[in-house]
């Protein structure tokens, strides 16, 4: 027992006097070793390397000596200063042994912080080409550095490779990688494990696997004398998929790749995992459970003249496919897929088929097939057949906008042709678009607002581009709607941006909310009826309705029976013949509404109005936003021919400049009650009865224009007395009206009233004026209309107006109406 202690004791003092000797040796000969290695290793370089500090280490990775360079910069083989390699740290570790004796062989490295960028000129030159051959055996075992690398580590790098010549742009990085590399004759076989990440992988411009994250487990063969690299099986792993992969590529004369993939214990994610990450997002938790396969092969010549050929084979056998957080799910569904190209670099050359699509969601079946070929010019053909269970199609793939889904499709259709041709209305007829759709009670909610659309029924018959619409009826928030036309380039519009759509259908409605309406389609329906929205008319849009309305709603404005026609083109609406029961008579309109300035929309309309109540008018316009003379003060039936021409604002208020109107009128039955200005005449008019004033016919011919209202004199016959009126009011409620009343009082006449009285020979009559604002305003002595005949100067003034008014507004109709029977010619757009 005590001689095995003494043999523990001197070999441990022993292996202690050799660490320190070691220690020690390390760091009295600290820069030798370090001159010797650098003098060594610059024999093996083409190219400068700068190195901020170096050092030596016995403990990084004992027993090994590491040599450690910190800040590292290897510049690159092509002319010019440009960085081949930078690296916060590299290590090299070797044999403390054979480096006394002058032998820097290299058994481990360690690099972190690294970046790389290699690269390969239009002349197929690299920029790696670092080290110097060495042909002499006895100095390559003496005099240089030499490689036998068993433990390799690379921490947080980057490598960027491009390849001019092939087209080849690409980057990888890695947080963490392993490596052993052993040599013979120059055949390099490489072990690696570890994470590695594809940042981009352009070739011909074409972008493939960018921002995966593999773990991985290989084994490479590298020959160098024949430019060969092997993959032996290794295995890849991304996400919860694992790829076996296997081949080889060669490059001593002509770039040859001939790469094998098979997805291993795969399931729908193994196929989701290799597509873009921004196609699948809201793909990524679906998971499958069943037989799911994939098998891929890259094969041929790699060059700026030709690609490999790539094809993948994939799909699935009665499988079952669900969202973990969600009930629905595809029941005994299978898929048939293939994606193959003669040259991978070729979308013209690449095809897809998924056939024998079936599945059941939750228990109604469906079937299904879609090719395409030619992805730069895509030319389909797809089909689908089944009956859809509204609920279950959002259950299963949830879109955020709809929601309280109900109600069922029953679709068969099928699409056949180049996308291409829908962008031309000569070609668009070319495509195939066949089969009909039924709507079953399909009810939902949809938007932030919460819009409900409820009990969707009815026919939709595809024929090509155009879509028929059979009794399709529905209810949208308050409004209801039933449908029977057409929907002209239906698919075209669907399909591409800045496309038009032609419309042309019999509308019938009960009642439609043309409040929440306007917010819907332009404003936030939350809001309530007095928000601000921007109006406008799409130029793609092209409406033809023949409406059949029988009660419609829009602020105060209610309407009944409203029947006539509205075509919309261009950004223009026309209406040659509306008719409907409102405000306790009739109203019948033509007008058109141009929209091609977005800021200004231009309006050209005539009106005839039978028999509507003059305060309902004063209510429904909200007073005209004024207060002198009101609802509650009149009463009576105005039939009416009006022309008007306005702008109005994108939220529909007027630009109350523009406003320009003829109003042929007569008021039947009329009142004024309680008008404080006619109170006020009492001073004048000794009558009682000024404060109800019940007045027969009422004739006018009235214009607007410059911000005021022309009022012509007309007379007006009451209860009380025979009242001549003429006058004007202006938009910011200035006054000037003239009144001409017969002279009544039997008292003598004071001195101020003298000079407005005057004979005209059916007895005296007396001239008054109410000026002023209608907030604060005068009535008096009118001398000035006895003097200048001011009542006939209004009368030619407004005439004057009238006619130029006529004919500017002749113009304005023959300048904008539209010709019905090309009314869906629309012209080509350009191709996106």
């Amino acid at each position: 027992m005590k001689t095995f202690k003494k043999i523990l004791f001197y070999t441990g003092l022993t292996l202690a006097v050799m660490f320190v000797s070691v220690v020690v040796s390390v760091f009295l000969f600290r820069d030798k070793i370090i001159n010797q290695f650098v003098q060594q290793a610059n024999k093996s370089l083409n190219t400068p390397v700068n190195i901020g500090k170096m050092d030596v280490s016995i403990f990084e990775k004992f027993p090994q000596l590491s040599i450690v360079f910190t800040d590292v910069y290897v510049e690159d083989s092509h002319p010019g200063k440009y960085p081949l390699l930078t690296a916060k740290t590299i290590s090299f570790q070797l044999n403390p042994v054979e480096v006394w004796k002058g032998i820097y062989t290299i058994r481990g490295l360690q690099i972190r912080d690294c970046e790389a960028s290699l690269k390969i000129d239009a002349q197929g030159r690299n920029n790696y080409t670092i080290l110097k051959e060495t042909t002499d055996d006895k100095q390559a075992s003496s005099g240089t550095v030499n490689f036998e690398l068993k433990n390799v580590g690379l921490k947080n790098i980057k490598v960027h490779y491009g390849n001019i010549a092939a087209s080849e742009d690409l980057t990888f990085t890695s947080e963490a990688l392993t490596a052993s590399i052993t040599t013979s004759h120059n055949v390099y076989t490489i072990n690696a494990d570890g994470q590695l990440t594809t940042e981009k992988i352009n070739i011909d411009g074409n972008a493939y696997l960018g921002r995966k994250s593999f773990d991985i487990a290989s084994t490479l063969v590298y020959n160098d004398p024949n430019r060969n690299l092997t993959i032996n099986p290794s295995t890849l792993k991304l996400k919860q998929s694992s790829f076996i992969v296997s081949g080889t590529y060669s490059w001593k004369g002509e770039n040859v790749i001939d790469l094998r993939t098979e997805g291993q214990d795969t399931d729908i994610q193994t196929i989701f995992s290799l597509l873009p990450e921004s196609a699948v997002k809201n793909l990524e938790k679906y998971q499958s459970k069943g037989d799911v396969y994939f098998k891929a092969k890259l094969k041929g010549e790699i060059s700026k003249r030709r690609s490999p050929s790539f094809s993948v084979d994939f799909g699935f056998k009665d499988a079952t496919i669900f969202h973990p957080d969600f009930k629905t799910r595809i029941e005994r569904a299978s898929l048939e897929g293939s994606f193959a190209s003669s040259e991978i670099s070729n979308l013209r050359m690449a095809t897809l088929v998924l056939k024998n699509i079936k599945g059941d969601l939750n228990g109604e079946s469906f079937t299904a097939n879609f090719v395409m070929q030619n992805f730069k010019d895509p030319e389909v053909i797809c089909d689908f057949k089944g009956r859809m269970d509204a609920a279950s199609v959002l259950d299963f793939y949830p879109v955020q906008a709809i929601r309280n889904v109900s109600g069922s499709l029953l679709a068969d259709v099928s699409f056949e042709g180049k996308i291409s041709f829908l962008k031309k209305r000569t070609t668009a007829q070319r495509v195939s678009t066949q089969g009909n759709i039924e709507l079953q009670d399909i009810n939902l909610v949809y938007g932030d607002d919460k819009v409900p659309l409820q009990h969707l029924k009815g026919s939709l018959q595809f024929s090509n581009n155009d879509l028929a619409l059979s009794n399709v009826s529905c209810k949208l928030g308050n409004s209801d709607f039933l449908l029977n036309g057409f929907f002209k380039n239906v698919i075209t519009f669907l399909l591409f941006e800045d496309q038009p759509i032609g419309i042309e259908t019999d509308l019938k409605s009960d009642y439609l909310d043309l409040n929440q309406l306007f917010a819907i389609g332009f404003g936030n329906p939350a809001s309530g009826k007095d928000q601000q929205y921007a109006f406008n008319i799409s130029r793609n849009i092209n409406l033809n309705f023949n409406c059949d309305v029988k009660s419609l709603r829009y602020k105060r404005f209610h309407g009944r029976n409203l029947k006539g026609d509205l075509l919309v083109k261009n950004e223009m609406a026309v209406s040659r013949n509306i008719t409907l029961h409102t405000m306790g008579g009739d109203l019948t309109l033509s007008g058109i509404l141009d929209d091609k300035n977005k800021k200004a929309i231009d309006v050209v309309t005539t009106l005839k109005l039978n028999g509507i109540h003059v305060d309902s008018v004063f209510y429904v316009f909200e007073n005209f936003h004024q207060d002198f003379i009101q609802d509650k003060h009149l009463k009576g039936e105005a039939f009416a021919d009006v022309n008007l021409e306005m702008v109005l604002k994108p939220d529909l208020h007027l630009f109350s400049e523009t406003l320009i109107a003829d109003i042929g009128a007569v008021i039947r039955h009329g009142e004024l009650n309680d008008f404080e200005p006619m109170q006020k005449l009492k001073r004048y008019i000794k009558d009682d009865g000024l404060n109800h004033l019940r007045f027969s016919d009422l004739k006018n011919e009235i214009h607007i224009e410059k911000k005021t209202i022309y009022i012509p004199q007309m007379e007006i016959r009451t209860n009380v007395t025979s009242l001549k009126i003429s006058g004007t009011h202006t938009f910011d409620q200035q006054i000037d009206y003239r009144i001409i009343t017969p002279l009544r009082q039997t008292k003598p006449v004071d001195l101020e009233a003298k000079d407005a009285i005057e004979d005209d020979g059916t007895g005296s009559k007396l001239y008054l004026k109410i000026v002023g604002t209608t907030d604060n305003y005068r009535i008096q002595y009118d001398t000035e209309a006895v003097k200048k005949k001011i009542v006939n100067d209004l009368k030619n003034e407004v005439k004057e107006l009238r006619e130029a008014f006529k004919n500017k507004g002749t113009q304005k109709k023959k300048e904008v109406e539209l010709q019905k029977d090309e009314y869906f010619e629309w012209d080509e757009q350009p191709q996106n």
